[in-house]
């Protein structure tokens, strides 16, 4: 299951047939413009950027002090 994702979506009007606008994503605050409906669907159906995987700390063994 893909964890849910928020997004601003803004569309302006231009001229009697075209539409334009951005689509933010809300996680990480990048905006990607459209403009047309291909352009949105893609932008809000894209794979979200996998976050870097942190590398778990290797212990260390200190010697006690006794």
């Amino acid at each position: 299951m893909q964890p849910i994702r928020s997004f601003v979506v803004r569309v302006y009007r231009q001229g009697r047939s075209g539409f334009a606008g951005t689509v933010e994503d809300v996680k990480t605050g990048q905006s990607q413009p459209f403009r047309s409906t291909v352009e949105l669907w893609a932008a809000l159906f894209a794979r979200p950027p996998k976050a870097p995987r942190r590398k778990k700390p290797v212990p260390t063994s200190e010697p006690s002090a006794d």
